[in-house]
């Protein structure tokens, strides 16, 4: 067993764990940061978005949704997106990397 903690602070990017193909990403953003400057961010493999703390904007080149606390966003390999936050929101991606 593992148990993996992520840094704190106002933008945190940060990979926690990485084996193989799989990754586990952790992300704090804070309110109205947008990622890759708005464009579209291509998936490196099947993604599930998980959101801990606030509520992000999750924007496809085919649709948009909010997702918050207690939800899940998954992206397959396919996928683009980039992410709005907002609020200050803390999330993890799991990623199966193709």
């Amino acid at each position: 067993m593992k148990i993996l903690t992520g840094s704190r602070g106002d933008e945190v990017h940060e990979h926690l764990y990485e084996n193989g193909q799989r990754r586990v990403g952790h992300r704090i953003l804070k309110k109205n940061t947008v990622t890759n400057n708005g464009e579209f961010h291509p998936v490196p493999g099947n993604i599930v978005l998980i959101p801990l703390k606030g509520t992000v904007k999750l924007t496809t080149p085919d649709q948009e949704c909010t997702i918050k606390n207690g939800q899940l966003a998954i992206l397959g390999p396919t996928d683009s997106f980039y992410l709005t936050a907002i609020d200050d929101v803390e999330f993890v991606g799991v990623v199966d990397i193709k």
